[in-house]
């Protein structure tokens, strides 16, 4: 009997959340974008591919905003949607060291950092975790243009949405610094 209650408990906090993503295409661990339509946003100095169900809301002098969805209307107590993804794109007029040293508002919050390659040209990818506002995780990847300049694509998710991580990887490898 406790077996039952607790297989129906399971079962239902399974479809809670799904439900509560109203059908919303979400990718799924380990799912590649290359293998999914995609969009390509282009400013005067960058260009990244994204899900083509996902929005962008700004593209304006070399500063893009995108969010994987509308808001849904499902709210966590800090009043964002568990599953919302939002993205900005931008070069900021700083060396790789000074962006670093800008990094997270304490150290503790830094969980990880990576060096990686991003179409061929070297950078660092940094994973945060804060508390206190909508977006608990935050994902940076930077890419030094020369040495006073860096471009950079930073994610904020919540970690209740499982493929987020996944996704935004794969978004960010596909940051082009244009010439």
């Amino acid at each position: 009997m406790l077996g039952r209650i607790c297989l129906a408990l399971c079962v239902s906090l399974m479809v809670i959340p799904t439900c509560a993503m109203q059908a919303i295409a979400q990718p799924t661990k380990g799912e590649s974008i290359d293998f999914r339509t995609k969009e390509t946003v282009t400013s005067q100095r960058f260009s990244v591919d994204y899900p083509d169900h996902w929005i962008v809301t700004q593209n304006y002098n070399d500063y893009i905003i995108i969010y994987n969805q509308r808001s849904s209307g499902v709210a966590t107590a800090n009043g964002t949607s568990p599953y919302l993804i939002k993205t900005d794109i931008a070069i900021q007029p700083h060396s790789l060291r000074d962006a670093i040293l800008g990094i997270g508002n304490e150290p503790e919050d830094i969980q990880r950092i990576e060096l990686v390659e991003i179409n061929g040209q070297p950078g660092l990818r940094v994973w945060e975790e804060s508390e206190g506002w909508d977006f608990p995780n935050t994902l940076i990847t930077y890419v030094p243009i020369g040495d006073r300049e860096i471009a950079y694509i930073v994610s904020f998710y919540s970690s209740e949405n499982q493929a987020a991580e996944d996704a935004i990887i794969q978004m960010h490898n596909t940051l082009r610094v244009l010439d």
